[in-house]
């Protein structure tokens, strides 16, 4: 039997030379973010916010309420990408999307 540390570098031979560095990368770049995020925490906190930016988002209606303005919208209205139709154009076209009258003679996967 293999030992265990035999065993682990076969597992790390396999994911190759490029995969491992640029996990590396990304780890030096996740840390190099944390640290960034740590010096600048100070000033980001101390920051004071401008009085119009206050006004502006006082102003402004809650999500909940345009939410449900677009969706009043978009069911009233119909698609203009879609044409109207009440019922299939021609009856012969239903043939195509409906199940054959004896399914177990079916071959096909999807239906």
């Amino acid at each position: 039997m293999e030992s265990c540390e035999q065993q682990m570098r076969s597992v790390a031979d396999t994911r190759g030379k490029h995969r491992i560095s640029a996990e590396l990368k990304q780890l030096e770049q996740e840390a190099r973010f944390l640290e960034e995020v740590l010096e600048n925490g100070e000033e980001k906190e101390n920051r004071s916010y401008n009085s119009e930016e206050l006004e502006q988002v006082d102003k402004m209606e809650k999500a909940s309420a345009v939410c449900k303005e677009i969706l009043v919208n978009t069911q009233t209205r119909p698609d203009p990408l879609l044409p109207e139709t009440t019922g299939p154009t021609s009856p012969l076209w239903d043939r195509w999307f409906e199940r054959p009258p004896d399914a177990s003679s079916c071959r096909c996967w999807i239906l």
